[in-house]
């Protein structure tokens, strides 16, 4: 769903895939938050928590959220889902 790029102070790269099961983490561990919420407001600190679970999950990231946060940098895209609306002729 969401891509992220983790780029740490030696410009070594490594990239990691946000689910619905990280994006479930977050909303439930994040007071008010929810996946569409996340799409209008897009505040950086979500997707930093996000992109957390995605490296504990996937790469063994062993540090706390904080750790992750002063390690790395983001890029990302937020792979969002086609309409499913048929367009009107």
């Amino acid at each position: 769903m969401i891509t992220f790029k983790l780029k740490d102070d030696t410009a070594e790269t490594q990239e990691v895939t946000a689910t619905t099961r990280d994006i479930l983490n977050w909303e439930r561990t994040t007071k008010g938050k929810s996946f569409g919420g996340l799409m209008d407001n897009q505040e950086i600190g979500d997707f930093y928590k996000i992109a957390f679970f995605a490296a504990k999950r996937t790469i063994g990231f062993a540090g706390t959220q904080q750790e992750f946060e002063q390690r790395y940098d983001l890029e990302f895209e937020v792979e969002e889902e086609a309409d499913p609306t048929p367009a009107v002729p």
